[in-house]
């Protein structure tokens, strides 16, 4: 319970905390962590497992699931932006091949003091996606990217609600030159195409309130065939 806690409070400060760099610093701080256990799994899971990577959406899965009844390395930072998450990711070691990535990125970037829906900051996270796109798939025989969830509308006015969509958009691009997929695992959860949530949807604006359904949502495209 303290470390689910602690990836809360972490993923809760990119959007309650006062500055750019700090809450930055924080998640990157928070990775030096995160690595260590990252990697043992990594060192100990057999080859054809489903790794699991990004941001706090990430991170709070269980590892107790088995999608495709393979084993699952949770490899989520909460907290990271996609800049952040590259950092990271770039600096673990794949023993082993997975049978499947999937990733879910993009809370972090859609801030709306950052002013995510400029050129400049998409151009950024498009950037970060493919460094973090182009890893997994060197490690993965199929590579699944979520869209970016919807927010809560108690978070609207720190979090671009329009920039959400928009970043999924940039992502699908991104795979479509590499060839990843971009699939939905939130799609009954939104409210239209606001980029907000339903009412009940979220557990606190930033998280949903049940991730395992999205992790059956995935389950689909991960289970199919390689190369589908």
């Amino acid at each position: 319970m303290a470390v689910v806690a602690a990836s809360l409070l972490v993923g809760l400060g990119w959007i309650l905390g006062g500055g750019l760099h700090g809450p930055v610093m924080d998640a990157r701080l928070y990775g030096q962590g995160r690595r260590v256990a990252v990697q043992q799994h990594l060192d100990e899971a057999p080859a054809g497992f489903v790794f699991l990577a990004g941001d706090s959406q990430a991170e709070l899965q269980s590892p107790a699931q088995r999608p495709c009844g393979l084993e699952l390395v949770n490899g989520g930072v909460s907290g990271a932006n996609a800049a952040a998450y590259a950092e990271f990711l770039e600096s673990l070691r794949f023993p082993h091949r997975a049978r499947a990535a999937v990733l879910a990125i993009g809370t972090n970037d859609v801030i709306a003091k950052n002013h995510p829906s400029s050129a400049a900051q998409g151009a950024q996270f498009e950037a970060a996606g493919e460094r973090i796109l182009t890893v997994l798939m060197r490690h993965a025989d199929s590579v699944v990217v979520a869209a970016l969830p919807p927010i809560g509308r108690e978070l609207g006015g720190r979090l671009d609600a329009g920039s959400v969509a928009p970043y999924t958009a940039l992502l699908r691009a991104v795979c479509s030159r590499l060839g990843c997929r971009v699939t939905d695992p939130y799609a009954t959860l939104r409210d239209g195409e606001t980029g907000f949530a339903k009412p009940g949807s979220m557990g606190n604006g930033l998280h949903i309130a049940a991730y395992r359904p999205a992790m059956r949502t995935l389950e689909a495209e991960i289970c199919g065939p390689v190369g589908q």
